[in-house]
């Protein structure tokens, strides 16, 4: 699990499906829900499409928060579309069995370089504000020089906020693990139908389109 030194916690409990259900084995229950039963009676087309839903939420929850603080250009680190390992390395609590093999999650990060700006504290205010008037459950933490803020939006998806001396802001939103059959086959499929055509810059809502289950395959 991914973890920062929790300073201040604010807000409500999450209440998603994130959060689990205390099961164990197959009927442990991932970020969406879904229990590595359910997960075994899909094709492999259906997890594609499904990873892909699961991606334009994450885009979606990722151009909310970045309407936050800018509505301007933001600088994009790599593409999004791609998803990565996840077992214990995800962001929340892994289901019980997670492991790199049978599991997954999405991550996006944008950076911005506001005018002025010196990774003072108090500029962590806008995302907290905006965490509150969600209602999410957030922590804030001083992590070496940056300050952060992280919350959990309770349906398995998690939002962080850094502010850096530097002057460079990061914005991620990273969900927690979602089982499949085949991680590592899957995250091949849809890399091979990836065309990577991702700018260098963007205003808040601009995504990589996901890839589609007919779309010619790449040769390597």
């Amino acid at each position: 699990m991914l973890a920062a030194v929790v300073l201040a916690t604010t807000g409500c409990a999450s209440g998603g499906a994130g959060s689990g259900d205390n099961l164990t084995g197959q009927g442990a229950r991932d970020a969406a829900g879904m229990t590595q039963a359910q997960v075994a009676g899909l094709s492999s087309e259906d997890e594609f499409e499904l990873a892909g839903e699961r991606y334009d939420h994450g885009q979606a929850v990722l151009a909310a928060a970045q309407e936050q603080i800018s509505s301007g250009k933001w600088f994009w680190s790599g593409g999004d579309v791609r998803p990565l390992p996840a077992g214990d390395g995800a962001f929340g609590a892994a289901p019980k069995g997670a492991t790199k093999e049978n599991s997954y999650f999405f991550r996006a990060v944008r950076t911005i370089e506001p005018d002025g700006a010196t990774g003072a504290e108090e500029d962590l205010a806008p995302m907290q504000r905006y965490f509150d008037e969600e209602g999410w459950r957030s922590s804030s933490a001083k992590v070496g020089t940056d300050h952060e803020v992280r919350a959990d939006t309770g349906d398995g998806w998690w939002v962080t906020w850094s502010v850096r001396p530097n002057g460079q802001y990061a914005l991620g939103v990273y969900s927690e693990a979602f089982w499949v059959r085949d991680a590592p086959a899957l995250i091949k499929a849809i890399s091979l139908r990836d065309p990577a055509d991702f700018p260098d810059e963007s205003e808040p809502g601009v995504a990589e389109p996901f890839p589609k289950w007919r779309d010619p395959v790449r040769r390597r």
